[in-house]
């Protein structure tokens, strides 16, 4: 059997799209892997086939996770190409392979390496969100926007969105993945627009508004702390340090 890899997009549907083509050539008798990103070696015992992102194959296959699978299991999926980790795609694939073929059931198939790995690295992507939604630390621009930048391992931008839109739904923000140039903007009472490929930093710069409270939330951090009690290893475990470059009391 000749092996393939398909070279996609990162994206959830650059991802889903490999899955699409990877059916196809599945079913031509190939054995496929799906590697999401760029950074690849070439081997002698694979053929690469770059796979351009199709929005309409995507949103099939999306689609058909949610009638033919479950919810449950489209959610997973969904969080797990959030995740970096560069076997997302195949782990995704050999899911999805279970998936269709046993049903709703799968997801509780843990015995299966498949059905473990995609709900590693969902949790994974999840609990990076989850403390993000602590992390962020916003700066007012002028015009009263409140602008976030982050940095993180996973794609959290759209973990994050639903929680900030039902949290500041009043408010005109917008989170930044710097690492990803990524953002989520939102105007207020509206809904979030995923921004992608957009250096967001450089159409805000010189908008930054001189800020009073960013100095007292500086002031407060430090005089709360207690110098008999400064552990930095235990605040390492607590924050470590990839939370930190955009956090305003750390700097």
């Amino acid at each position: 059997m000749d092996n393939i890899t398909l070279v996609c997009h990162e994206s959830f549907d650059g991802i889903m799209t490999a899955v699409y083509d990877g059916w196809v050539y599945m079913n031509r008798g190939y054995n496929v892997s799906i590697h999401p990103g760029e950074n690849y070696a070439p081997t002698f015992f694979s053929q690469f086939v770059p796979v351009e992102t199709d929005l309409e194959k995507a949103v099939k296959v999306a689609k058909s996770i949610r009638v033919k699978i479950s919810l449950e299991a489209y959610t997973m999926v969904f969080r797990a190409c959030m995740h970096y980790e560069e076997d997302r795609g195949d782990a995704v694939f050999g899911f999805l392979k279970v998936g269709y073929n046993v049903g709703a059931k799968v997801t509780k198939m843990l015995g299966n390496e498949y059905v473990m790995r995609v709900m590693e690295l969902s949790r994974k992507a999840v609990n990076e969100a989850h403390l993000y939604k602590g992390f962020i630390r916003f700066d007012e621009l002028r015009g009263g926007v409140l602008f976030g930048k982050i940095e993180p391992k996973c794609d959290v931008i759209p973990l994050l969105t639903e929680h900030f839109k039902n949290r500041f739904p009043g408010e005109d923000w917008i989170i930044y993945d710097t690492k990803r140039k990524k953002s989520a903007v939102h105007r207020h009472d509206s809904e979030v627009i995923l921004v992608e490929g957009r250096d967001i930093e450089v159409v805000t710069e010189g908008l930054q508004k001189d800020d009073e409270y960013r100095d007292l939330w500086k002031v407060f951090f430090d005089t709360i702390g207690i110098d008999e009690r400064y552990n930095p290893k235990c605040q390492q475990t607590n924050l470590p340090q990839w939370y930190r470059k955009y956090m305003i009391e750390m700097k």
